[in-house]
């Protein structure tokens, strides 16, 4: 969590920020920013104060197991209270919730690709506790290797069911078959079939780059075994910015 004091630094859910780690390269030039989703709601991960949280994963090896040097993730996770951050941004316009909160928010994502997802859901769980939350659906489809590694495995729980619709996806448990967040969409093609028909839904895909297609082929699959023609239903999900991709 970073706090900016006094510094005013509005921020929206689906924004990131730029975090530029100190020193140098091994070139001996200053280290390039690196983005990162803001995970907590517009009004601050402690509501009412100048702050915001992040969701941060320190890998030392990519998935071949070459090592991975990740020098701003390093950094961030290592920070002690009271540091200071350089932060640059915020950054992005086309990742943010619609303006209605009766509009239906369909969220997939895996990994530290939940970050938005947090920020999104944390603002509605705030709008309703205020009584400004007036309906549409909220759904999160959430893949990890294990539930060991997904973040906010425990809050994601606590949450009410008739606020949130949750299904994860869990490719590495042992004992059971690999099943992927494109596998948990299509468990339920009959309550996205709706949503996708419905002009008030927005989905929003956030996480690594090898899920987006996957998750789109899911989408069509689920349209047009429904009737649907996706060839016109993407089109017009992407041309209305109702279909949000963010992969990485």
């Amino acid at each position: 969590m970073l706090d900016f004091g006094a510094m005013p630094f509005p921020v929206l859910e689906g924004q990131s920020i730029g975090i530029v780690p100190p020193g140098v390269d091994a070139a001996g030039k200053p280290h390039h920013a690196r983005q990162y989703s803001i995970a907590s709601p517009r009004n601050g991960e402690r509501a009412g104060y100048n702050n915001l949280s992040l969701t941060v994963k320190r890998v030392l090896a990519d998935h071949q197991g070459r090592p991975v040097r990740g020098v701003a993730s390093n950094y961030v996770c290592d920070l002690q209270v009271g540091d200071t951050v350089q932060v640059i941004g915020p950054f992005g316009s086309s990742f943010l919730m619609p303006n209605h909160p009766r509009s239906n928010i369909v969220m997939i994502c895996t990994g530290t690709g939940s970050a938005p997802m947090r920020a999104m859901t944390e603002w509605r769980r705030r709008l309703r506790k205020s009584g400004k939350f007036e309906g549409g659906k909220l759904m999160l489809f959430f893949g990890a290797r294990t539930k060991e590694e997904l973040p906010y495995f425990g809050p994601l729980q606590s949450l009410p069911k008739d606020f949130i619709d949750i299904e994860f996806a869990f490719s590495r448990t042992p004992g059971a078959p690999k099943r992927y967040v494109q596998d948990a969409l299509r468990e339920r093609a009959a309550d996205l079939a709706e949503l996708i028909k419905d002009p008030n839904t927005c989905f929003y895909v956030c996480g690594l780059k090898a899920m987006e297609e996957g998750v789109v082929l899911a989408l069509r699959d689920i349209a047009e075994k429904a009737g649907l023609s996706w060839d016109t239903v993407g089109a017009a999900l992407k041309r209305e910015g109702r279909l949000h991709l963010e992969t990485y």
